[in-house]
């Protein structure tokens, strides 16, 4: 493996940072962007500065966190207590991360043993008052003893590492965490596919496997790996990869996870070996007369609900599906014997065609002979020819009922039931570098983050949010909308609403809003 391999390098500074270890978190992927690492060191450093006590430490009112990346980038200088510490802290910025850096400086500034700065290394690590107090005089008197500080001095170094082991990490665990991520960004920089494949195949077992699913469909998007759904042309029971594109596995539905979708696989494979023909040439009527009858309710009402029967062969639309499944579910259980009994030689392009010859009007030479029954299914004949609505699939309706059993729509976006005529940009333009002014993009907001400013100025005590939108494209998380407008648009802005902003993509792909129109 590379460790110089300038594509995984390049996710960690573009925050393409899902699905690699410690820094997949929208945190990660934010800090990650800010640093832009590029070497183990950095990327070590980077995942011991995103823990709450460093970025809780506060210096000259930014976080330290904060210091470390402006330092980094040069965009402030680097500083150190005594110029016997540069040595030590130059590889974090003159900023004091890792307990071993402690260590060192009680070796070297304080002529500790190792056991001693072992001693000291504990003491941080479990927070140790009476401890420290101890270990600060030995401190120091060593450092008077070596030299290299004076007293004074030796007491201002040694409270600054008092005050830092509320958030010092220890750098064996840092490298390590980073050894990890980088592998993770090498595989997913350099097997792309394969990648997501096994992120996907994994999602169930997150804490939260449909904002998992929903997070990792937003980020392939960004690397044009196409998301699909299972059909009957293209199924497996779990994620798996088919001429360049990940689908979803019917044991990936909600309601068919488990023994069930197992269940359904099975049964698809018995009717295609009692039909003698393929899945991907099942008829509608092929499936509701021979498979329906063979997979639990709940189970064929998701398959329905997603597309899975709604291919070029069937030519049934998702609520046609559901409609005409629950005609059929209205026949007896001998009703449904004569229909699969008699489908061969009748070969019935419909399902009312099919009650017509089960009920016949002339109450003879049909499946039944109840007049009540034959009442019923003329009902439902007249139910399947004049159906009480529109049996066309509404683009919002495939969006919910895809989000219901997916975790996220796949198929179609939020965005696609409103007019986007009006936008000229996608959310993965900027993703992919497009900035300037007069950038207009039509989408949906996923996700709010509001902040409460704590600076001075202006705008100190007032709110601005931190938008994550998207389009069918990608997801974009990097929308700012500043205190001015969050005033004057708050009133639109909330979760699942389809908007258009208008604004500027600063250089570091920052979506600044400056104007909002609901569509």
């Amino acid at each position: 493996m590379n460790y110089n391999d300038d594509k995984s390098w390049k996710l960690f500074k573009d925050g393409l940072t899902k699905g690699i270890f410690q820094l997949e978190s929208q945190l990660g992927r934010s800090w990650s962007k800010k640093l832009e690492p590029r070497s183990i060191e950095e990327l070590s450093a980077l995942i011991s500065i995103i823990r709450p006590g460093v970025l809780n430490a506060m210096l000259d009112g930014t976080s330290l966190a904060m210091h470390f990346v402006d330092r980094k980038h040069k965009r402030e200088d680097v500083t150190y207590i005594h110029e016997a510490l540069e040595k030590i802290l130059s590889d974090t910025q003159g900023i004091l991360i890792y307990q071993e850096q402690a260590m060192i400086i009680s070796t070297e500034l304080a002529g500790f043993s190792l056991q001693e700065a072992d001693d000291l290394r504990k003491a941080i690590g479990k927070k140790k008052s009476d401890l420290m107090k101890k270990i600060r005089l030995k401190f120091i008197a060593g450092c008077e003893k070596v030299g290299l500080v004076d007293k004074d001095s030796a007491d201002e170094i040694f409270s600054w590492i008092e005050k830092s082991a509320r958030y010092l990490f220890n750098k064996s665990h840092g490298i390590s965490y980073a050894i990890n991520a980088y592998q993770s960004a090498w595989y997913k920089a350099n097997h792309t596919l394969e990648f997501f494949l096994a992120s996907f195949f994994y999602a169930s077992e997150k804490q939260d496997p449909h904002e998992e699913i929903y997070e990792l469909v937003s980020e392939a998007r960004v690397f044009d790996i196409n998301i699909k759904l299972p059909d009957l042309t293209n199924f497996d029971s779990k994620f798996n990869i088919r001429n360049g594109d990940i689908y979803f596995g019917v044991k990936d539905i909600k309601s068919l996870t488990g023994v069930t979708g197992d269940k359904v696989i099975t049964a698809i494979r018995d009717v295609e070996e009692k039909l003698q023909k393929p899945a991907k040439d099942f008829s509608w009527m092929d499936v509701l007369v021979h498979l329906s009858n063979k997979i639990n309710k709940t189970a064929f009402k998701s398959l329905c609900s997603i597309g899975f029967f709604s291919t070029k062969k069937t030519g049934v639309s998702r609520s046609k599906a559901l409609h005409e499944y629950s005609s059929f579910r209205e026949l007896t259980k001998g009703e449904v014997k004569w229909v699969e009994k008699n489908y061969p030689k009748k070969q019935w392009t419909n399902l009312a065609a099919s009650f017509k010859s089960l009920a016949p009007r002339k109450r003879t030479g049909g499946g039944t002979h109840n007049y009540n029954r034959q009442q019923a299914i003329e009902s439902e004949i007249q139910v399947l020819n004049d159906p009480p609505y529109d049996l066309s699939d509404d683009p919002i309706w495939i969006v919910e009922q895809e989000t219901r059993f997916l975790g996220c729509p796949i198929s179609l976006s939020k965005i696609e039931a409103a007019d986007v005529s009006s936008s000229n940009t996608s959310c993965k333009n900027i993703i992919d570098g497009k900035k300037g002014k007069g950038i207009i993009v039509a989408a949906n907001i996923s996700r709010i983050n509001d902040y409460k400013i704590k600076k001075e100025g202006k705008n100190k005590g007032k709110m601005m949010s931190f938008l994550t939108i998207e389009d069918g494209t990608a997801s974009l998380d990097n929308v700012i909308v500043f205190p001015e407008m969050r005033e004057k648009y708050h009133f639109i802005l909330f979760e699942d609403n389809n908007l258009l902003f208008y604004g500027n993509v600063e250089k570091d792909n920052t979506f600044i809003v400056d104007k909002i129109h609901e569509i």
